[in-house]
């Protein structure tokens, strides 16, 4: 009988993980965003190295692995992290942007875990800005003297999103507060539900959705409705976008309408240009919280995989609204103006 060498058994044991990593089909990916900014509001000023301006920075892990008659495991784990200073994003969680596992056949993916909620699935992409993090277009996931349902993430959550069909696609989902009480009520405190449609064919792309969370042990509700649009016309591609945010209950009956459109304007293939107006208004009586701003970005490509860019955003509040942009919180009824120039490189 042939016996094995150490080295051989050596070289078998490192062979084992390239086993299983081509069976299971893991990608290691990641993206860095840094940025020197400026920022002004009152008598307050603010400068130095900021992140995550159009995307967070972000390590992860995704895979999934065949097994077989059309099924698929599937998951991901997403870490969020500060590049400026390595500290870890969400609250120090390990995996806080995303965390989850699932099942995938031609009936669609069902999946269980910290994910982003189908409101953020429906409204962040018609923004050409990207929804950056100090774009106006951000007034959308404000919180002001009416609270939102529109939240990025949730934890505990159950989502289904279903196969494309003739360019429609739904997402729903459901997700569990966890709270320990001694009334029904008060154990679905922060328990909510979404619902997208979205629909994608050639140039055009559209989605509505609706969210509701509940806020507190006594059953207070708020829900957030929403649409956005968009139409590809090759060098400019416009979009809109509207949210209504309402509360009911013990949260109180107020009522918030935000709207915003913008422009993604490509001067060339390596040069891109992103406008953005957006208005938020509020009836909460005297408490209603209105602003308005815009914001306007140039993006330069240097590759497929790393772009510099610079931006500029005006937030305008009104009365005693005190919304922000950036790292300053203004005070009531005070502008907030930043200026940035910055790098991201995904890997």
């Amino acid at each position: 009988m042939q016996r094995l060498t150490a080295p051989a058994l050596v070289a078998a044991a490192l062979a084992l993980p390239s086993l299983a990593m081509a069976q299971s089909n893991v990608t290691v990916y990641g993206l860095i965003d840094l940025n020197l900014s400026y920022e002004k509001s009152g008598d307050q000023r603010y400068q130095g190295v900021h992140h995550g301006e159009l995307n967070g920075s972000r390590l992860g892990f995704r895979g999934n692995e065949d097994l077989g008659n059309g099924i698929k495991a599937l998951f991901v784990l997403e870490s969020g992290f500060d590049p400026s200073t390595g500290i870890a994003e969400q609250g120090g969680r390990l995996f806080g942007r995303q965390s989850f596992v699932g099942l995938e056949n031609g009936l669609g993916r069902l999946t269980l875990g910290r994910q982003y909620s189908p409101a953020f699935t429906a409204l962040n992409p018609f923004d050409a800005t990207g929804n950056a993090v100090r774009s106006a277009g951000r007034l959308l996931r404000k919180t002001g003297a009416v609270k939102p349902a529109y939240e990025v993430r949730f934890d505990n959550m159950v989502k289904y999103r279903s196969p494309k069909l003739a360019g429609f696609e739904v997402e729903a989902g459901y997700w569990l507060g966890e709270k320990v009480a001694t009334t029904s009520t008060a154990r679905k405190e922060g328990d909510g539900q979404g619902l997208t449609l979205l629909y994608a064919n050639a140039a055009f792309a559209g989605a509505l959705t609706t969210q509701s969370v509940q806020r507190d042990a006594s059953g207070g509700k708020v829900r957030t409705s929403g649409v956005g649009l968009a139409y590809d016309f090759g060098i400019v591609k416009p979009y809109f976008a509207w949210s209504e945010d309402k509360e009911s209950g013990t949260v109180g009956n107020g009522k918030a309408r935000t709207w915003s459109v913008s422009a993604e304007i490509r001067v060339n293939p390596a040069n891109t240009v992103a406008l953005s107006y957006a208005d938020r208004n509020e009836s909460d009586g005297a408490a209603g919280e209105d602003a308005s701003g815009w914001s306007a970005y140039y993006l330069h490509a240097l590759s497929k995989r790393t772009t510099l860019y610079a931006g500029y955003s005006q937030l305008s509040n009104e009365d005693g609204a005190n919304y922000s942009i950036g790292n300053i919180t203004p005070a009531a009824g005070d502008k907030h103006r930043v200026m940035m120039a910055g790098m991201r490189h995904r890997f």
